[in-house]
Parts: C-alpha cells; sequence; structure tokens
C-alpha cells in the first residue's frame, strides 16, 4: 500500500504515503506498529509483529523504501521524505539493530546536495546531546566520528557550525545546566577573522543574511577586537549587496560597540545610512540592536518612518529590552503623536505597548502626562473592531494599566474616560470588547471616586433598547461568574438610594428590569446590601420581578447530577426563609422553591433513563 501510494500520479496520495511513512517509522514498545484508529463499526484486524526480528525488519523495509525513493520525488515531497528519516532516526537509532543503518543513512544524507547539512548536524548533536552517555560505545563513537565529519575543523566549517546554527542543545549540559558552549568559539572566531580579514571575506554574503543564526553575537564579539573598525566598510558593503532573506542581524551586533565606545560617530554613521538608498530601510533595526535609543536617533527613525521608508511595524521592537528608557520625554511623546495620527489601527497598539513601558515600568522615570494619556486611551483605533485587536493579545492588559494609572493621577477627568468606555462598552474586535474584559476594572475604579455621577452615566446605557451593549453593562453590574463562583459587581459600589431613585422614576419598566441583574446572592451580614433581598421588599409585590428574579437566578452552570444541584438550591433557599420575615420575600421563596421541586423531579426522570 505505502508503494503504491508514494508511486501514484497522484499529488494527495503520495503525501498521504509520506504521512503513513512516518507513522511506521515511530518507535513502539511492543503490539501493532500502527496503533488501531477510533472507528465506528467493527475494528480492523491490524499487523503486529511476532519477534523482534519481524518488528526490525518492518522498519528496514520502510525506512530503505522511502530512502530509495528520495531522487524521483518532487522537490517538496523530497523534503518531506528527507524530514521523516531525520525526525526518526533517534528513536530509532536506539535500537541496537537499526543504529548501523540509521547512522549510514544519515551520513549518506548529508552529502546529497538537495539535503540541508545544518539539519542533519542538528540531529547528530541532538542525539550525542541527550543518548550520548546510554549508547554503545561503538554506537556511541560512530556517531561522534560523523559529528566531526560534519563539522570539519576550517574556518568556514566552523563558521557553519558556530555562527550559522544555533542549536538548544549547546546551550544545556547532560544535567540540563545552562551552559554556552558556542562562545568560545564565537571569541576565536572572531579573533581569527580580524587578524585575517581574507577569512572573514568569504562568509560576509551568508552573514547578512537570516542564516547567521548567531550572527549578532559574532558581529559584537568582532566588533570588540576590532579596535580600528578596519572592517566596517567590507561589513556594510555586504550589507548593502544583501537581497534574499536580508538581515541587520550581523552588522547590528558589530555596531553596537560603535556606539558603546564612540556614540557621536555612531550618530554620524547613522546619518549618513538614512540617507543610502540601500541602507535607510535598516536603520530603525540597527536602532534598536543598540540596546538604548537616543533622541537623536528617535527622531531619525521618526523622519524615515514619516517618509514612508520606515515600516510602523518597525516600532513595535522598541518596546523590548528597554530601548526607550533613555528618551526624553519630548521625544517619545514625538514617536506617540506620530502613531496616534497613523490611519492604521496597528500604529495606535504599538503606542499603547510602548507607552505603558515607558511610563509604567518599575524603573520609568518620567510621569504620565494628562491629555495624551487621555488620547491614547480614547483612540478611535483602539475604540474601533480592527485586526490589530484580534492579534495584540496583551493589548487590553496594557489599556488597564494606563487607564488605572491615569485615572489615579487625574481623577477630575476620569469621567470623561468613563463617557467614552460605557459608549464602546463590549465591543467585538475593539480594546473594550468582549465578555468580561480586563478593561472593565478601570470603569470600577471610576465609579469608586465618582459613584452618583458615574451611575448617571451608566443608565443612559441600560436601555430600553435592551442590546448586547446594555446586556454587558447588566453582567458587568451584577459581576457573577456563570459557573457559580459568584464574584461582587460593579453594582456594589453604588448607594442604593441612588438606584431606588432610578426605579422609582419608572417602576412599571425599571422594576422587573432591576431584578433581572442585581447579584443572585441571598444573605445577612451587617454594613452589606443584599440586593436582591431589598428588591423583594421593596417592589416583590409585582409578578414580574418575582418573575424575573428567579430568571436571573435560575441563570447558572454546575457539575454532577441535575437533580442534586437542584436539592442543593431548594435547601438553602427553605433555610434563608426559616429566619425571614417579610412576606415579599417568603413569596418569593415559596414560587422559587416550587419551580425547583419541578425540576428536580423532570431531572430525576432523566438521570435514571440514562443510567437505564
Amino acid at each position: 500500500m505505502l508503494k503504491e501510494a508514494l508511486e501514484s500520479s497522484s499529488k494527495e496520495r503520495r503525501e498521504l504515503g509520506l504521512r503513513a511513512c512516518d507513522r511506521a517509522l515511530q518507535r513502539v514498545s511492543w503490539g501493532p506498529v500502527i496503533g488501531p484508529p477510533r472507528i465506528v463499526g467493527k475494528e480492523p484486524e491490524l499487523w503486529a509483529p511476532k519477534t523482534y526480528r519481524e518488528l526490525f525488519d518492518a522498519y528496514r523495509e520502510v525506512w530503505q523504501y522511502l530512502l530509495d525513493k528520495l531522487n524521483s520525488l518532487p522537490d517538496g515531497e523530497r523534503r518531506e521524505a528527507t524530514d521523516i528519516l531525520l525526525r526518526n532516526a533517534r528513536p530509532l537509532g536506539w535500537f541496537g539493530n537499526l543504529s548501523s543503518m540509521v547512522i549510514d543513512t544519515v551520513s549518506e544524507l548529508s552529502q546529497r546536495a538537495y539535503v540541508d547539512k545544518k539539519r542533519v548536524l542538528e540531529v547528530v548533536i541532538q542525539i550525542l546531546h541527550y543518548d550520548g552517555d546510554r549508547l554503545p560505545e561503538d554506537t556511541r563513537e560512530s556517531w561522534e566520528e560523523l559529528r566531526g565529519r560534519l563539522t570539519g575543523a576550517d574556518f568556514a566549517s566552523l563558521m557553519e557550525r558556530y555562527i550559522g546554527m544555533d542549536i538548544l542543545e549547546v546551550k544545556f549540559d547532560e544535567e540540563g545546566n545552562r551552559i554556552d558552549q558556542a562562545q568560545p568559539w564565537i571569541e576565536d572566531l572572531a579573533q581569527q577573522a580580524v587578524e585575517n580579514q581574507d577569512l572573514l571575506r568569504p562568509e560576509l554574503n551568508w552573514l547578512a543574511t537570516t542564516e547567521a543564526r548567531n550572527g549578532y553575537r559574532f558581529g559584537y564579539e568582532l566588533g570588540k577586537r576590532d579596535k580600528g573598525l578596519s572592517l566596517l566598510s567590507m561589513i556594510t558593503e555586504a550589507q548593502k549587496n544583501a537581497s534574499e532573506n536580508a538581515s541587520a542581524y550581523f552588522l547590528g551586533g558589530y555596531l553596537r560597540v560603535l556606539f558603546e565606545q564612540d556614540q557621536q560617530r555612531w550618530e554620524e554613521l547613522l546619518d549618513s545610512f538614512s540617507q543610502d538608498e540601500k541602507l535607510r530601510a535598516w536603520v530603525p533595526e540597527l536602532t534598536w540592536r543598540t540596546g538604548k535609543v537616543s533622541d537623536r536617533a528617535a527622531l531619525r527613525v521618526l523622519r524615515l518612518a514619516d517618509e514612508g521608508i520606515a515600516d510602523i511595524g518597525h516600532f513595535r521592537m522598541f518596546v523590548y529590552g528597554g530601548a526607550t528608557s533613555g528618551l526624553s520625554g519630548e521625544a517619545f511623546r514625538e514617536w506617540i503623536e506620530f502613531l496616534l495620527s497613523h490611519p492604521d489601527a496597528y500604529a495606535a497598539y504599538i503606542a499603547l505597548d510602548l507607552y505603558s513601558h515607558y511610563y509604567l515600568a518599575k524603573d520609568a522615570r518620567h510621569s504620565l502626562p494628562e491629555e495624551l494619556t487621555l488620547r491614547l486611551l480614547t483612540s478611535p483605533s483602539l475604540l474601533q473592531e480592527s485586526e490589530a485587536a484580534r492579534h495584540d493579545q496583551m493589548a487590553s492588559y496594557h489599556w488597564t494599566l494606563i487607564g488605572k494609572a491615569f485615572v489615579r493621577l487625574y481623577p477630575a477627568r476620569s469621567l470623561e474616560l468613563a463617557d467614552t468606555m460605557l459608549e464602546h462598552f463590549g465591543e467585538g474586535g475593539a480594546i473594550l470588547g468582549g465578555f468580561r474584559s480586563k478593561t472593565h476594572s478601570v470603569l470600577a475604579e471610576i465609579l469608586q471616586q465618582h459613584p452618583e455621577e458615574t451611575w448617571v452615566r451608566i443608565t443612559e446605557y441600560l436601555g430600553p433598547p435592551i442590546d448586547l451593549r446594555a446586556h454587558l453593562i447588566k453582567d458587568w453590574l451584577r459581576g457573577e461568574d456563570f459557573w457559580g463562583r459568584e464574584e461582587e459587581g460593579a453594582l456594589s459600589l453604588i448607594r442604593p438610594e441612588a438606584v431606588w431613585r432610578w426605579v422609582d422614576e419608572d417602576v412599571d419598566d425599571r422594576a422587573w428590569y432591576l431584578a433581572s441583574f442585581v447579584p443572585k446572592l441571598l444573605f445577612r451580614e451587617e454594613g452589606k446590601v443584599c440586593w436582591a433581598r431589598e428588591v423583594l421588599i421593596r417592589y416583590g409585590e409585582r409578578e414580574d420581578v418575582r418573575r424575573n428574579l428567579i430568571a436571573n437566578f435560575s441563570t447558572e452552570g454546575w457539575w454532577g447530577p441535575e437533580s442534586l444541584h437542584f436539592q442543593n438550591k431548594r435547601r438553602r433557599l427553605l433555610g434563608f426563609r426559616e429566619k425571614e420575615e417579610n412576606e415579599n420575600v417568603r413569596q418569593w421563596i415559596d414560587e422559587y422553591v416550587s419551580q425547583l421541586e419541578r425540576r428536580i423531579e423532570q431531572a430525576r426522570i432523566m438521570e435514571e433513563r440514562e443510567d437505564f
């Protein structure tokens, strides 16, 4: 079946055949080589080896067939087939009967032109790192010999190994302790390059690309040893000529040394780069890689962005590494003003992230400005649905941090923020959207500061009409968690007298409505308001109030048998009734208990049927 699939003219069948080969080569302890799938109906009788010899023969047959097919497969499928062999080399190489076959294959693959030598070397390093101490001595020596051949000892080979690769396994020893096996090699290679520039020159083409995984570290070590920066023009020229997969990783490491040693010269060099058609696009990244941005550098990046040379996304990198910590407040505000004026919503989300780190980090040295902060928090780009909102998982967190800081610093302006929040409360795909968003806690702080004024604003959006916004505001006021973990809602921050005044202005439409979103809790506690009980005392003679309060209390979830849940609920209600003197409350409990008893009986019937 595998041969039929891999020799088919159908690409889909060949891809399915490759997946089957991958599955057939996966290591199993015993039993069926291919685990039984979940199938409705009769289970297939799968082949299972009776002896280890049969098992190893099965592995050899699939392994050798796949190896033989490599040259005849189309390029994409050939890469996948090669990856299948390399991916299964470590688990199958454990078997003494198969280790020679696996080592020979990996060695052979390393000599084929279409196979990535770095990937092969990575597999060998992983095998020796994780399994070397437990392998038979002759097997380990074979792997070590292969690693030596793959790594090589000349400058170019060592560059490819230690600068072109960044493997996790060389960062930890066998006990899991963090080490850095690559650093001594990187330093030695940098020294060799400085002493003999002819060694470095042939490597520059790929050093200026993403192939140089350790390019930044190598560039930094190179810069430290190149006292007169004699290599600068050569490295800069390589950066200019880089095309496919170009990267400023290597150049950034080299220029960081210049920044640390002579910042004025670095500034002048970056000024010249910003005028060069081939280099100016790299200026933002090179600036960030210094580790600390000066005002002059920030304005340079801003100018390139304003001219459309630097992409708006370049500003995102300056969030990391404390890069903006050295910027003056004036220079930083120019960045934010630019981002807020940009038509792409993504710019406002970058501004939010930068703002949070610049003003609210533990070591922040600047005070949160009043007007600019309010403009950021109420930016239309943050309040409207956008792709940026969906992809920026930290946006609501940063908005909330900034919002709370603003409310505490400028309480007199917080009602302006409340107006915006209520207008856009719960809008999907925006910063204030979603059910129980973190951002709503900012409105709660405003409510604590200005309970009367904020409540008046809230009532403007409660409806009618009772739209999605009103529904979400109700849930926020009630504060309950659907799965029974009751949380105090924002209603607890409002003086009851203000709520009763609002209801009494239109009892027919508001009494039942309030009953639908008060916290679904019954309790007696000195100094605390039981909203459900108070609603019943004041308006419980109305049938629509009692009905809606029952519906409110019935919006819930639970674990375990339904009948048991309702029984426990009935028991709690009856226990509360024993000490209750208000007739409205007693009547409501009686009506609710009557409903619960019917539901208990229905639940029991359904549970008995399920058991049967």
